[in-house]
């Protein structure tokens, strides 16, 4: 009886921890949504803007890492509490310069500076909150229970994905500045709970980087985490130039109009999200599959989805974007916890260098975007490429696995 109470704060704590996670997804989705009516409401037009929001998403190939080796060091509390006042902060100036802009036009350049010097905030601080989190989570749950702590924060960003674009159009029928108002006070709410959360017990460990045999800094750590690295970046690059190629994609099939393809995407990425979250809350959580089953499975789901994705039926696009969700449903918890498992010392910073691959990614297909412009199939093709490399990783890494168990 003992044992149960003192692990039911743990669960309250890991739920909490979990909702923090989902405001990354809700910031993230929520600004996409609102982007056309604070174009519509600032002094500048929507390349400005992509720009602006770029800023805070390269910031995070530096600062990701850089949080995670911190949260590995000194706990990851502090880096969660930095992050949310980081967020707070962040939206907060942007919707005072979007603002100020609208208002005041004739100082372009300067409202223009203060949007990119919050984003620069939010790359610099928020970029902690998914390692801290995910760390913080392992600490609760245990080092023999890595995927359900990851899963929780998996959960979390789904969560957040899943509503921050309906939380952003209810929230927009009230003013155009209500969704940036919006992610202003939840930060503000999440630092005052995560505050009141105890600091989880953290002991900090020697660095097993400088451990080997021969007295210099061990290298395979490293390498082994490569599979999984390459994993995360091709899988944010598949799925992010997906989503640059709908559009252009749909109107290839069907003669509908702009609004109504907006529709369909909106629906597509509704059902992506629900998928999403359904499978973490009903597959991974309840421990239905083993990790190497999911990594393989996710590997070919995410190949099957992307092919449905080359017939000409949107019904079809419909299960393509389902199978495909799933896939990286199961992937997503699979190679991170998988990562953290090369170097258990150190799950801040593997967690910060897996979304720093992530970022990667997201980069990586907004090169690639323009392959729309050749044929608006030839990107669905590149992702069937990823994918293949996915699934490739995937089972070599379980005859490895198997090969080494041999032994």
């Amino acid at each position: 009886m003992t044992h149960d109470n003192s692990r039911t704060p743990h669960r309250f704590h890991l739920t909490l921890i979990g909702l923090i996670a989902a405001l990354m997804g809700i910031g993230q989705n929520g600004l996409l949504v609102s982007l056309p009516f604070l174009v519509e409401h600032s002094a500048f037009g929507l390349p400005t803007w992509s720009v602006v929001i770029a800023i805070g998403s390269f910031l995070f190939l530096p600062s990701a890492p850089f949080w995670g080796g911190f949260s590995d060091r000194n706990g990851p509390k502090v880096v969660v509490l930095q992050a949310l006042a980081g967020m707070a902060v962040s939206f907060l100036l942007l919707l005072a310069f979007t603002g100020l802009s609208d208002r005041f036009s004739e100082q372009t350049y300067l409202w223009l500076a203060g949007l990119v010097v919050a984003r620069i905030i939010y790359g610099c601080t928020v970029a902690g909150m998914v390692p801290a989190s995910q760390h913080w989570a392992i600490i609760l749950c245990g080092e023999g229970n890595r995927l359900q702590a990851i899963t929780s924060v998996s959960i979390g960003l789904s969560t957040g994905r899943l509503i921050g674009p309906l939380l952003a159009m209810v929230s927009l029928q009230l003013h155009a500045y209500a969704p940036l108002m919006m992610m202003v006070a939840f930060p503000v709410i999440a630092l005052l709970g995560a505050f009141w959360l105890p600091k989880p017990a953290f002991t900090p460990k020697a660095d097993s980087e400088k451990t080997s045999p021969s007295g210099k800094p061990r290298k395979l750590p490293e390498m082994t985490l490569m599979p999984y690295l390459l994993t995360g970046l091709l899988l944010c690059a598949t799925v992010a130039l997906l989503q640059y190629s709908l559009s252009p994609l749909i109107g290839t099939i069907t003669t509908w109009t702009t609004d109504a393809i907006s529709q369909a995407i909106g629906l597509l990425l509704t059902l992506s999200a629900s998928f999403t979250l359904l499978t973490q809350v009903l597959v991974i959580k309840k421990k239905k599959l083993d990790i190497n089953t999911m990594y393989r499975l996710g590997g070919m789901a995410l190949l099957i989805g992307f092919v449905f994705f080359l017939n000409t039926s949107f019904w079809v696009f419909t299960i393509a974007m389902v199978t495909s969700a799933i896939g990286a449903a199961l992937l997503v918890p699979a190679y991170t916890s998988m990562a953290t498992q090369t170097n258990p010392e150190k799950p801040g910073k593997i967690a910060g260098l897996i979304s720093m691959s992530h970022t990667l990614g997201y980069g990586l297909a907004s090169l690639l975007a323009s392959t729309v412009v050749i044929s608006p199939q030839l990107p669905v093709w590149v992702c069937i490429g990823f994918a293949v490399l996915i699934a490739g990783i995937a089972f070599t890494l379980r005859k490895e696995k198997e090969a080494v168990s041999v032994v």
